[in-house]
C-alpha cells in the first residue's frame, strides 16, 4: 500500500469514524420497530469440517491466527464447522461467539461494519439460526434480532459500486437475507438484484471465467449465486435473468480449473479448497455437460492426455480494480497424474496471514515458470496484490496427437530488455511433458527456472543431474534440463489450510545476446 493511498484511507476512516461512530447515528439505527424474531431462516447447505470446528471448541488456533480474533470467530466457517460437529456443545459454542462478537462490536466499527462483513455476517447468522438458536438462553434472540437490524440498515446505507469479487456478492447476500426479514426489505431486494447484475456484467467474462482469474473466487462467487437463487425459490420470488445467466456461464470454468485429485488450481490467490465442498456447488447447480479445454478471455488452457492434466496461465495479469488477490505467476503451469498433483505452483498466502506472506506468494519465484534477476514479472504490492501491465500472447495447437500451448510475456522487456517465450507440449499418451523457454533480448542477464513440487512428492538427484519424482502412489516421473543439471531447494505449499514444506527443482543460468534457450523435459519414468 502507498503512502498516498495509506493516507486516503486514513482520511476515510476518520470521515466514517465522524459520520457513523457518534451516538446520534446509532440512535438513528436503533429507531423503529425492530421484529422479535427471524422470519426466514433458510438453512446453509455447504458442507462443514467437524475435526476445525472441535478445534474451535477446545480453543485451538492456527499459527496465523494471533490469539482468538473476534472478525474470524463470526465468520460462516466457523458456524458451518460447528454445525458438522453436530453436538449440543458445537451449538452453544456458536452462540458464545456471536455474543463475544456483539460484546465487542455491537456498535460501529471501522472494520466489522464495513459492508462486505456485514453482509456476510448478516447472511451467517440467519441461515445457522436454525442451528444455534436452540442452545441460546431467552434473552439471546431478541438482542441477536436487534442487532441484526441494525446491521442491515447500515449495509442499506454504505453499500458501494466499488465493491467488488467476493466482497460485492457478500454484500448483496446480506441485503437479501436482510431484507426478507425486516420491514425494509423490499427496497433492500431491489438494491440488491440491481447491484448483483451490474456486478456479473463487470465480472464475469464471456467464456464464464471471473476477471479476477482465482479459481477460488470462480468457486465462492458460484456458491453465493447458487446460496441467492435458492433463496428466492424459497421465498417465491423470480430471479432475475442475467442473475441466473451468469451463474450457468460460471459452472463450466469451475470444472475447467479442477484437478484429478478434485481440488483447484492455484493460481492468482487460489487454494485448492475442499473437493466435498466444489462437487456440493456443482450438484446444487444442477448442469451436465464436458469439462472445457480453454478459458480464452479468462486465459487458461487444459490439456489432457492419458492420465495427465496440465492446467496453464496463458492470460495477462488480472485488472488492477480485481487485482487484489492477483500474482505475478506469467505462464506458470501446474501438472498432475490422476489424482496425484506433481508441479505446482505455490498458491494463495493463509487468509488471516500478514502483507509479507501474501507478497511471497504472489511472487513470480513461487511460481513453476521463469524468473530473470530475482525479480516479479509485475509489480507487487507490500500487502500482496499485483499492478501488471504485462501483454501475453498465447496460442494453442495440436500436432501429431502432440498437444501443446505456445507463449509469451513482455513482463521484463522495460526492466530488462527481454521478452519470455514458452512452449509446453503434452504428449498423446501423456507420459511425456516437453518444454522449451527462450529469453529474447539482451545479454548477461541472471534467470532461474522453477518447477515447485507437490509436498507429496519425494526427489532425488540423480548422475547425469536429473531429478527423479516419486508420488505417493509410488510412481516415478523424470526431470531432465538440456545441457545444465537440477538443483533441488526448498519450497512453501499454500494450497491447503497451513502451509507445507516442500521442495523444488530448479536451474540457473545467464542470459546470451539474442535468444538465450532452455529445453527441459518431464517424462514418467517406466517400471523394470
Amino acid at each position: 500500500m502507498t503512502q498516498a493511498v495509506k493516507l486516503i484511507d486514513k482520511v476515510r476512516r476518520g470521515v466514517q469514524s465522524v459520520a457513523y461512530g457518534n451516538p446520534l447515528y446509532q440512535k438513528i439505527l436503533a429507531s423503529g420497530d425492530a421484529p422479535e424474531r427471524l422470519f426466514f431462516t433458510p438453512a446453509d447447505p455447504w458442507p462443514g469440517d467437524a475435526a476445525a470446528g472441535q478445534s474451535i471448541i477446545s480453543g485451538q488456533t492456527s499459527m496465523f491466527e494471533r490469539g482468538e480474533s473476534p472478525a474470524l470467530r463470526h465468520a460462516a466457517a466457523a458456524l458451518r464447522n460447528l454445525r458438522a460437529v453436530g453436538t449440543p456443545n458445537a451449538s452453544a459454542a456458536a452462540v458464545r461467539l456471536i455474543e463475544g462478537w456483539l460484546d465487542a462490536f455491537d456498535g460501529w466499527h471501522d472494520t466489522e461494519w464495513m459492508p462486505d462483513r456485514l453482509g456476510a455476517r448478516i447472511a451467517a447468522w440467519i441461515g445457522f439460526y436454525d442451528f444455534y438458536a436452540p442452545a441460546a438462553s431467552a434473552s439471546f434472540t431478541p438482542r441477536l434480532v436487534a442487532s441484526l437490524h441494525r446491521q442491515f440498515k447500515h449495509l442499506v446505507r454504505t453499500i458501494s459500486p466499488s465493491l467488488t469479487e467476493t466482497a460485492a456478492i457478500d454484500a448483496a447476500r446480506g441485503l437479501i437475507y436482510g431484507g426478507l426479514n425486516f420491514p425494509e426489505g423490499d427496497a433492500a431486494l431491489g438494491l440488491a438484484c440491481d447491484f448483483l447484475q451490474r456486478q456479473i456484467a463487470a465480472e464475469i467474462l464471456p467464456d464464464g471465467g471471473h476477471a479476477s482469474r482465482n479459481p477460488a473466487a470462480q468457486l465462492h462467487i458460484l456458491r453465493h449465486l447458487v446460496d441467492i437463487r435458492n433463496v428466492f425459490e424459497l421465498a417465491g420470488i423470480r430471479l432475475p435473468e442475467n442473475i441466473g445467466l451468469g451463474l450457468s456461464a460460471m459452472i463450466p470454468a469451475l470444472k475447467f480449473y479442477r484437478h484429478g485429485d478434485g481440488g483447484l488450481g492455484l493460481f492468482h490467490g487460489a487454494s485448492e479448497e475442499t473437493p466435498l465442498l466444489i462437487d456440493a456447488v456443482l450438484t446444487q447447480a444442477s448442469t451436465r455437460g464436458r469439462v472445457l479445454r480453454r478459458l480464452p478471455e479468462t486465459g487458461y488452457e487444459r490439456l489432457t492426455a492419458g492420465r495427465s492434466l496440465l492446467l496453464v496461465d496463458a492470460g495477462a495479469p488480472p485488472p488492477r480494480a480485481l487485482g487484489a488477490q492477483g500474482h505475478a505467476g506469467l505462464l506458470s503451469f501446474e501438472f498432475s497424474a490422476g489424482r496425484e498433483r506433481i508441479i505446482v505452483n505455490c498458491g494463495g498466502a493463509p487468509e488471516s496471514s500478514n502483507g509479507g506472506w501474501r507478497a511471497a506468494c504472489a511472487a513470480t519465484a513461487a511460481h513453476s515458470t521463469l524468473t530473470v534477476a530475482d525479480t516479479n514479472a509485475c509489480d507487487i504490492g507490500e500487502d500482496g496484490g499485483i499492478d501488471g501491465t504485462a501483454q501475453v500472447a498465447a496460442q494453442r495447437f495440436e500436432e501429431g496427437g502432440v498437444y501443446g500451448v505456445e507463449m509469451s510475456h513482455d513482463g521484463y522487456r522495460s526492466r530488462f530488455g527481454l521478452t519470455h517465450h514458452r512452449m509446453l507440449r503434452l504428449s498423446g499418451d501423456g507420459e511425456t511433458l516437453a518444454g522449451r523457454d527462450i529469453l529474447q533480448g539482451k545479454g548477461g542477464r541472471e534467470f532461474s527456472l522453477r518447477w515447485h513440487l507437490h509436498p507429496g512428492v519425494q526427489a532425488a538427484l540423480s548422475e547425469g543431474g536429473t531429478a527423479l519424482l516419486r508420488t505417493p502412489s509410488g510412481g516415478g516421473w523424470r526431470l531432465r534440463v538440456e545441457g545444465k543439471p537440477v538443483a533441488i531447494e526448498t519450497s512453501v505449499y499454500c494450497g491447503g489450510p497451513a502451509p507445507r514444506r516442500t521442495l523444488q527443482a530448479k536451474i540457473s543460468s545467464i542470459t546470451n545476446a539474442g535468444d538465450t534457450a532452455v529445453t527441459w523435459g518431464l517424462t514418467r519414468e517406466r517400471k523394470s
